[in-house]
């Protein structure tokens, strides 16, 4: 039994077209799955942009109520509603240091050792015979 030329062709075309079809659904299906993930993650990019947002609100919001917390005016009445007696804090003077501050320190850890004052020394030398 010999298969007829026509009916042998047909046999691989056969096999080679439904490869062909198998290969293109196959690609059709990643490029549909594909688009699927991206999808997903867009939304989920969209959830967390959303999320980002609601902290950062909430964060502008608790700044601001403490920045009004934080009024002196607003701690003046709930010194004097709570009745804590608080008085404000004195201004403390500042005095600029006009000195060389790597010199004022070494003064001030070794005395006079680095004062400009001369100092006179005197010694004694013994001569040799």
């Amino acid at each position: 039994m010999r298969n007829s030329p026509t009916r042998a062709f047909i046999s691989p075309m056969l096999v080679y077209s439904l490869v062909a079809i198998g290969f293109t659904g196959s690609i059709g299906l990643g490029t549909v799955w594909t688009r699927r993930q991206i999808s997903l993650v867009a939304n989920d990019n969209k959830a967390l942009a959303a999320r980002i947002a609601d902290f950062n609100r909430r964060g502008e919001e608790i700044t601001a109520e403490i920045a009004a917390a934080q009024d002196p005016e607003t701690l003046k009445v709930r010194n004097r509603e709570l009745g804590l007696g608080l008085v404000p804090p004195e201004e403390v003077p500042i005095h600029p240091v006009t000195v060389d501050p790597e010199m004022r320190l070494a003064s001030k850890r070794n005395g006079k050792l680095f004062d400009d004052h001369a100092v006179a020394v005197s010694f004694r030398l013994a001569a040799q015979p």
